[in-house]
C-alpha cells in the first residue's frame, strides 16, 4: 500500500469511527419542542402549506406506523374553493379502504381554521361506521369545535389528534 493509499485509509477509517460512535444526546430548549412548525401566513402557497402539515405529522404521528395522507383544505368561498373542498371530501372517502388502511394517518389541515374545521365536521357523514378503525385522523386547526369533530367521527372509529396552528 502507497503512503498515499494508506492515509486515505486511515482518514477514511478515522471518519468511519467517528459518525458510528454514540453521540451524546443534545439538549433541546424548551421553546424549540413546544413551538413546532412555524405556521405559514394564510396567503401563502400549497407547497408552503403542504410542507407546514407535513412537519405537522412527523411530530404529532410519529407513534403511528402507516402511511400519512396530507389533506390540503382551501381558504375562501370562491367557486374553485368550493369545488376543490368537495373534491377533497370525495378523494377522502373513495380512498377509505383501499388506500387508507389501519395504521395510516390522515393529516387535515389548511390556511382557514373555519373551513377546516367545517369540512372535517361534515366529513364523518359520508364514512361508514367503523371505517377508520385503528386510523389516526390529524386535525391542524384551532380548537374551537374539537368537541363536535370528536362527536362527529365517533361512528368512524378513528383515533383523533388536534393540533392548534
Amino acid at each position: 500500500m502507497t503512503k498515499s493509499g494508506f492515509a486515505l485509509w486511515v482518514s477514511f477509517m478515522s471518519a468511519m469511527m467517528v459518525a458510528c460512535s454514540p453521540q451524546a444526546p443534545t439538549a433541546k430548549t424548551p421553546s424549540s419542542v413546544a413551538t413546532g412548525p412555524t405556521k405559514p401566513a394564510t396567503t401563502a402557497d400549497d407547497n408552503t402549506w403542504g410542507t407546514y402539515l407535513s412537519e405537522q405529522g412527523k411530530i404529532h404521528g410519529k407513534d403511528v406506523q402507516g402511511h400519512p395522507y396530507i389533506y390540503l383544505i382551501p381558504a375562501g368561498d370562491n367557486t374553485g374553493a368550493t369545488t376543490r373542498r368537495k373534491d377533497e371530501a370525495q378523494s377522502i372517502q373513495s380512498a377509505i379502504g383501499p388506500i387508507v388502511i389501519p395504521g395510516s394517518l390522515l393529516i387535515v389541515g389548511g390556511p382557514d381554521p373555519q373551513q377546516t374545521n367545517t369540512f372535517v365536521a361534515a366529513l364523518p357523514k359520508a364514512i361508514k361506521a367503523n371505517a377508520l378503525k385503528d386510523v389516526v385522523v390529524l386535525v391542524v386547526s384551532d380548537s374551537l369545535q374539537k368537541e363536535s369533530i370528536t362527536k362527529a367521527f365517533e361512528p368512524t372509529g378513528a383515533t383523533l389528534r388536534f393540533v392548534a396552528m
